[in-house]
């Protein structure tokens, strides 16, 4: 899918309730590990789920769920979007400017991690280990699975692994807070507090929409609040605001890694 100027990603219908698209394992078989991945403003499951097949030639879902992985693509509620003019739209949260300098949406953000939160309890009594689960996202949805990780989620840094694409945490977000209180509870043996899980991150280079600063800014302070990052994010030079075959090859491998070989 390309995506059209001026959206962040491609659109979807609004749902009429909130809903995950999930495929099934086949072969009767229990999933042993899962995976949510989260869209970016404007999208839905039904399309992140598009993009990445049509991206990796089916290798996306194909790869994971071969190796036992569900994957799930929960739909955002439509709320109303500042950047849509106040009208709804799908997103997570919302948006005065698309800026490193814009305010977080406080509320918005705890809204849609009690919706991801919601999904991971799903995974876990389905009999999915929750150290098995892993998030994931494009841009909206990238921001939000950081903080599923790695912020004030139930969930968070007692997960797999983050996969994180084109996207990038607002200078005053609350998930730098969140992250080290939790990571200094874990030092201290504190009952609760553990560690961090993996990350990816990934971003083309010549993307006009989220700029790529933004993106290795965000992954200094997260290295600063004590998650393990890599060592720079995956750049993919003359790629938009999009996904590539190379990039989706990646994040799969990456996923497998941390959740089949876990």
């Amino acid at each position: 899918l390309k995506l059209a100027a001026g959206r962040e990603c491609p659109p979807c219908p609004a749902p009429a309730v909130i809903r995950s698209s999930t495929p099934t394992m086949g072969s009767g078989e229990a999933p042993v590990a899962g995976l949510i991945f989260l869209h970016g403003s404007g999208d839905c499951g039904a399309g992140i789920r598009d993009w990445l097949a049509s991206t990796s030639g089916g290798d996306f879902e194909r790869r994971l769920t071969a190796a036992g992985v569900k994957v799930v693509y929960p739909d955002a509620p439509a709320v109303p979007y500042t950047l849509n003019g106040g009208y709804p739209q799908n997103v997570w949260f919302d948006r005065v400017a698309l800026a490193y300098n814009a305010p977080e949406d406080v509320a918005g953000v705890a809204r849609s991690l009690e919706q991801v939160d919601a999904e991971i309890d799903r995974l876990i009594e389905a009999g999915i280990s929750r150290s098995h689960i892993a998030v994931g996202g494009m841009s909206m949805g990238g921001c939000l699975a950081m903080h599923a990780a790695y912020g004030a989620g139930r969930h968070a840094g007692a997960l797999a692994a983050a996969a994180c694409l084109s996207c990038f945490l607002p200078h005053d977000s609350g998930l730098d807070a969140a992250c080290r209180e939790r990571l200094a509870g874990a030092g201290s043996g504190e009952a609760g507090a553990s560690g961090a899980p993996a990350l990816f991150m990934g971003h083309g280079e010549a993307d006009g929409m989220i700029n790529p600063s933004w993106a290795q800014l965000t992954r200094e302070r997260l290295e600063a609040c004590g998650v393990p990052v890599p060592a720079k994010v995956a750049m993919f030079p003359g790629v938009g605001h999009d996904m590539c075959p190379e990039e989706v090859r990646l994040v799969t491998d990456f996923l497998l890694k941390h959740l089949a070989g876990s």
